[in-house]
């Protein structure tokens, strides 16, 4: 005698079970698993390229605050403007 008890389930005799995906199915499936992966790949390199553009930002704005001597305040204008804080 076995200490295990198992146990087993009846399906209702209307219930068909199915032990593999139809081919038109898996291939569907196979589809949509690669454009989601496709997805998120182009989400992780468009974040990529997005943090590498403010970088280049941020150091172009550093470069032009040492070359023009600006201080905390100071604002350039859309034409190239220089507004110095009085």
């Amino acid at each position: 005698m076995s200490d295990q008890n198992t146990t087993q389930t009846t399906l209702p005799s209307n219930v068909e079970v199915i032990e593999r995906l139809e081919d038109a199915d898996k291939a569907a499936l196979d589809l949509v698993k690669a454009k989601r992966e496709t997805a998120i790949s182009n989400a992780k390199l468009a974040e990529s390229q997005k943090e590498t553009a403010e970088l280049v930002y941020n150091n172009l704005v550093l470069r032009l605050a040492l070359k023009y001597h600006l201080s905390d305040g100071d604002i350039l204008s859309e034409d190239g403007a220089i507004t110095r804080k009085s």
